[in-house]
């Protein structure tokens, strides 16, 4: 069964729709960031992008798009640009179905929008950045300094750029010599012999 793709047609009557289940949305003031709970990636988009996409209702066309976004962003955006941002955000799958550029219309890149605009205009220009983010058992792999811990050797899997010892995280080579130590990552000198930094 094949997915519907919108815009193949070459008409500029595209009504892209944003996808809204399965994320977790989270407004700042120069950008939005979008957490995709199927995918476990993490979207950052840029001000044009983010207009692009609080529009992409379905009723919405690419040239009423555009016109949306030269008014708010108080530079000239044309269908182009609108394309590039659809381009970006159905990548980050972030719209029910994915967008093609219909034929006839070229494909611009970032870099060729930018130079189209102009470099004072260069904000209309979309950005949607992706990370896959960790999961939590990933993220919570380590601990910093006075975390309870369990000792593998010198070395610990559950302090962070710290030593276990003592049944908790402690800074690194923290320990005087001739001072009582467990493991060698205590020391300064970075040898503990005997149960004493040497």
């Amino acid at each position: 069964m094949s997915k519907n793709v919108v815009g193949e047609s070459g008409s500029d009557t595209l009504l892209p729709n944003a996808r809204i289940e399965n994320l977790v949305i989270r407004e700042l003031p120069d950008e939005v960031l979008v957490y995709d709970l199927k995918t476990n990636k993490a979207h950052c988009l840029n001000p044009s992008a983010t207009l692009t996409w609080k529009h992409c209702d379905g009723k919405t066309s690419v040239a009423d798009m555009a016109s949306i976004l030269t008014a708010e962003l108080k530079t000239q955006v044309d269908e182009d640009t609108v394309w590039l941002a659809l381009k970006q955000i159905g990548n980050a799958r972030l719209l029910d179905q994915p967008v093609v550029t219909p034929m006839g219309r070229p494909g611009l890149s970032r870099r060729e929008v930018i130079r189209k605009l102009g470099l004072g205009a260069a904000i209309a220009a979309p950005l949607v950045m992706s990370i896959v983010a960790p999961t939590a058992a990933s993220a919570a792999t380590c601990h910093g300094t006075g975390f309870a811990c369990s000792p593998n050797g010198n070395n610990t899997a559950t302090c962070c750029s710290s030593c276990c010892a003592g049944g908790s995280c402690q800074p690194l080579h923290t320990v005087a010599s001739g001072a009582s130590c467990s493991q060698d990552c205590q020391c300064a000198s970075t040898k503990c012999t005997g149960n004493h930094c040497s």
